[in-house]
């Protein structure tokens, strides 16, 4: 495996730095180069009706698991920002911990292109596409 520019050690540091990721409880479960894998436990606060797992959650989890998996090649300096993101809901978690996994597929100049996949009881139940615009060096 190549050197990464950062540790999950450091990439859980950082989640546990910010509200909007601390909050959600995510955490670095794998990581490799360009790529990262994040779980999130189940939370009554992200539950819809019917105990379902909000949306909105795997939606947060999969922009958060790509912005870790950028770093992995970028280092924790970098600046990249969300510009693009499509999601595709397949499945429902139901009161049950997620795991998403996004990985970079084209790190450009100007824009990083991804997917990332959220999975729950080994289920496939979100598939995303990302861009991230790259700040100008």
């Amino acid at each position: 495996m190549a050197d990464l520019a950062v540790t999950a050690g450091e990439l859980d540091d950082l989640l546990g730095s910010y509200a909007f990721t601390r909050r959600a409880g995510f955490r670095v479960s794998d990581l490799g180069e360009g790529w990262c894998e994040l779980l999130v436990p189940f939370s009554e606060e992200q539950e819809r009706p019917g105990g379902i797992v909000s949306g909105q959650l795997l939606m947060h989890v999969a922009d958060v698991a790509f912005w870790c998996a950028l770093k992995t090649r970028l280092g924790l300096a970098d600046g990249s920002v969300t510009s693009h993101m499509t999601t595709t809901f397949l499945s429902a978690a139901r009161r049950e911990e997620v795991r998403c996994r996004a990985e970079v597929l084209k790190l450009g100049e100007r824009l990083a292109h991804g997917v990332a996949e959220c999975r729950a009881g080994g289920r496939l139940v979100a598939h995303h596409t990302l861009t991230y615009a790259r700040p100008p060096r």
